[in-house]
């Protein structure tokens, strides 16, 4: 038995697929098959069982596939912090993150270059919904996101600052004139606003519910980008968060909310206990460290 194999297995098993194994491996199927029927041999047992094209683990390969998991899971954490070892001031840190915060991010890795001078630190960058940044958290491909919280025992976060939630109106719609609107006063107004996959609607749901607003809603979308375009093209109004509303690419107006609405508190994410790099760590404790640069990153764009 060696390491390559169990890689094998464990590819095999994750995508119940011999072909596609050996393609994702960058091997051929015929040298895969060999190398699982000889760890078969040599551990007396049969690991997988065909199912048309596909191919399942036999009660046996289960068995074996969580002694294998957490084996690699070490030994892949072992080799991470000997590169640490070896060079603890750099590496890779894989941030997610909201799409309105696509603009807080450079800016805040910009203060970070800045302030730090640890300029040889990769960033890789992943724009995505609430749910998939959870799910990219847990399963280790993100090491940090910025999002709203999550209620899950296995996240840790810190607040690192809130959006407040503006109305955005088309530029010459009767209400781009004025700098604040009364949410109350919007019945019957046609609303824009996000699909219902996306953890923000539940959001702007409340804040319906919470002033009595029953919205006629013509159009959803998943990002803001898509809202924003929506109201520029005079398809509706929408509520969004401020950091997303960018009106010198829109052709639209925000307005302040006049009403007692919650803010959305936007929180520094990581899975609890996890090993994470120097590199990573020096970074979330520079976040955390520095206090509410959200709130100076909003004060700057106003």
């Amino acid at each position: 038995m060696n390491l390559q194999q169990l890689y094998y297995f464990k590819t095999i098993a994750e995508l119940e697929h011999y072909t596609q194994a050996a393609r994702k491996l960058n091997i051929s199927q015929s040298s895969l098959s060999h190398s699982i029927t000889d760890l078969e041999k040599e551990l007396g047992v049969s690991l997988f069982i065909r199912q048309g094209r596909n191919v399942r683990l036999t009660s046996c390969g289960a068995f074996f596939l969580d002694y294998v998991s957490r084996s690699l899971e070490i030994l892949d954490e072992g080799r991470s912090r000997l590169q640490d070892f070896i060079s603890p001031e750099s590496g890779m840190i894989s941030l997610s993150y909201l799409s309105s915060l696509s603009g807080f991010v450079p800016f805040l890795i910009s203060r970070f270059f800045e302030k730090t001078g640890k300029v040889q630190n990769h960033f890789r960058f992943d724009q995505l919904s609430t749910p998939t940044i959870e799910e990219f958290l847990l399963e280790g491909k993100t090491d940090l996101a910025f999002t709203t919280p999550f209620d899950h025992p296995e996240i840790e976060s810190v607040k690192i600052g809130s959006h407040q939630t503006i109305l955005m109106v088309p530029k010459d719609h009767p209400l781009a004139g004025q700098k604040s609107v009364n949410l109350k006063t919007l019945e019957g107004e046609t609303f824009i606003t996000y699909h219902p996959q996306c953890q923000i609607r539940n959001y702007i749901d409340q804040v319906f519910q919470s002033v009595g607003l029953r919205p006629r809603i013509s159009f959803e979308g998943f990002h803001d980008s898509i809202i924003l375009g929506a109201v520029a093209a005079h398809l509706g109004i929408a509520l969004m968060p401020e950091a997303a509303a960018d009106v010198s690419t829109y052709n639209t107006a925000a307005l302040a909310v006049e009403n007692e609405i919650p803010t959305r508190d936007i929180h520094i994410a990581w899975v609890r206990n996890r090993y994470m790099t120097p590199a990573v760590k020096n970074f979330r404790d520079f976040v955390i460290e520095s206090g509410q640069l959200l709130d100076e990153y909003k004060t700057l764009r106003s």
